[in-house]
C-alpha cells in the first residue's frame, strides 16, 4: 500500500517522512487539540479531571486514547492502549501498540497532568 501524506504535508509540500513519524506527529496534534462543546468532531482529550477518583480518570483516559486511535489514525491496525504508570514528576505514560504496515509498532503517550500536554514518542524495539 502506497504511503499517503497528511493533508498538512500536502498543503505545505513537506518532504515525506517515515510512516511511524507521520503517525506520531498526527497523534500528538490530535491529543493536544482541546475538546470543545461546540465542535463537530470529537478531537482531543475530554475532561478526565471530572472523574470521581484517579481510577475512574485513568479508565476514561484509556478509553478515549483507544477511541481516538481507532477513529482518527487508520494507519494503525488493531490499536491497543495500556497504562505504563507514572513517568517523572507530573507525567503519566501510556503505550499505544498496533500494526503499521503489517509490522508491530509501539508509541509512548506521555500526558502531563499539570498542563494536559501530550508528547508522543516512537518506541524502537530490539531488532528493528
Amino acid at each position: 500500500m502506497a504511503q499517503r501524506q497528511s493533508f498538512i504535508a500536502r498543503l505545505t509540500q513537506a518532504a515525506r517522512r517515515p510512516e511511524s513519524e507521520a503517525i506520531a506527529s498526527n497523534l500528538q496534534h490530535l491529543l493536544n487539540t482541546r475538546k470543545s462543546s461546540s465542535g463537530i468532531m470529537a478531537l482531543g482529550l475530554g475532561d478526565y479531571e471530572a472523574a470521581a477518583n484517579t481510577r475512574d480518570a485513568v479508565l476514561m483516559l484509556l478509553t478515549e486514547l483507544q477511541q481516538l486511535a481507532l477513529r482518527h489514525e487508520p494507519r494503525i491496525r488493531e490499536p491497543k492502549v495500556i497504562l505504563l504508570g507514572r513517568h517523572g514528576y507530573s507525567r503519566v505514560r501510556f503505550e499505544l501498540q498496533g500494526l503499521v504496515g503489517g509490522v508491530r509498532q509501539l508509541f509512548w503517550l506521555d500526558l502531563d497532568t499539570t498542563t494536559r500536554e501530550v508528547e508522543v514518542a516512537i518506541v524502537m524495539e530490539p531488532g528493528q
